[in-house]
């Protein structure tokens, strides 16, 4: 007699096939919603940078109109008078803006981002130090 050993193989595949799109699904979706995190918190930056981007052309049309804003820093050189200042540009990132004013109008010398946090050694990996 026969025992349904074909049906009970079947099963068997079924039920591994059902656990792998399971297992697949799951992982789909935390990917999905790490991605729109990433997508949100890139947005964000983005438009934090515009931000301070923006205020930071304000200041240079403020420097060339004559006026100096509390967050300029003059300092005098041969070629003229350096104005220098930092914004917050999103998260730890500064916009660094360093401008040259002279007679006969400005020369921009740095418009970078730059990175603003702390940053300390991590000496707690015991590295081989030989025999």
């Amino acid at each position: 007699m026969r025992r349904g050993g074909v049906s009970g193989a079947v099963s068997l595949v079924m039920i591994f096939c059902v656990l792998c799109l399971a297992v697949f699904s799951a992982l789909a979706l935390a990917t999905a919603d790490r991605e729109a995190r990433l997508a949100e918190l890139t947005a964000q930056r983005a438009a934090d940078y515009y931000e301070a981007d923006r205020r930071a052309v304000e200041i240079v049309e403020e420097l060339l109109a004559g006026e100096t804003p509390a967050e300029v820093r003059l300092t005098p050189s041969p070629e003229g008078t350096e104005a220098s200042f930092s914004l917050p540009a999103g998260g730890e990132l500064v916009l660094e803006v360093r401008v040259l004013l002279t007679e006969e109008g400005y020369a921009i010398q740095r418009w970078a981002t730059a990175y603003a946090g702390g940053w300390e050694a991590d000496d707690t990996i015991t590295i081989w130090d030989g025999f």
